[in-house]
């Protein structure tokens, strides 16, 4: 609850975990260019609307299926840096050995949580491909955007338990993605 907020002292103590930190990167600089080029195609849209009474058709479309895959793509960095929201009020004075066994509980289940989404995600990507479910302005199939959220959802779960892996087996004093000073 002290710690500074986004000031991670995550280390990657293995090859695997130096990939899972470099594809989540990957896959969070993406999401930031899918958010920038949003923001452009939304000002475009603004300004055209205000200036030559030319809006992009289907921006808030665009703008809805954008944000879906942009905001899936950061959760993998989230997950392995363990910078996902907690509530750590009841396990503030609690021995580090606990928290981090509860923080490697809770990154398992997220993991296996995240699982499930790309079971169920996929399942409905294929129900809605067969519907040939499309978007009202543009026609955009839906269940494209939905299939590009998939990898997204793959490398969260793998970087909750690979983290949730972490802290088992770990003898650090380590909790939350912040290091705790050994007294």
């Amino acid at each position: 609850m002290h710690e500074p907020i986004a000031s991670p002292d995550f280390r990657p103590r293995s090859a695997g975990e130096r990939a899972l930190l470099l594809a989540a990167k990957g896959f969070a600089l993406a999401g930031g260019g899918i958010f920038m080029a949003l923001i452009g195609m939304s000002l475009l849209s603004i300004f055209g609307r205000k200036l030559a009474n030319l809006p992009i058709t289907g921006d808030v479309e665009l703008m809805q299926v954008g944000t879906a895959v942009a905001a899936c793509a950061f959760l993998p960095l989230c997950t392995i840096l363990g910078e996902n929201l907690r509530v750590d009020f009841f396990t503030e004075t609690a021995p580090a050995w606990m928290r981090r066994l509860l923080d490697a509980v809770a990154d398992l289940l997220l993991g296996a949580l995240a699982l499930l989404l790309v079971w169920r995600t996929g399942l409905q990507v294929i129900d809605i491909r067969e519907a040939g479910e499309v978007t009202p302005l543009l026609g955009l199939p839906v269940w494209m955007p939905m299939l590009a959220m998939l990898p997204s959802l793959v490398l969260t779960a793998l970087c909750a338990l690979s983290r949730g892996w972490r802290d088992l087996t770990s003898n650090e004093r380590q909790t939350a993605g912040t290091a705790e000073v050994a007294r």
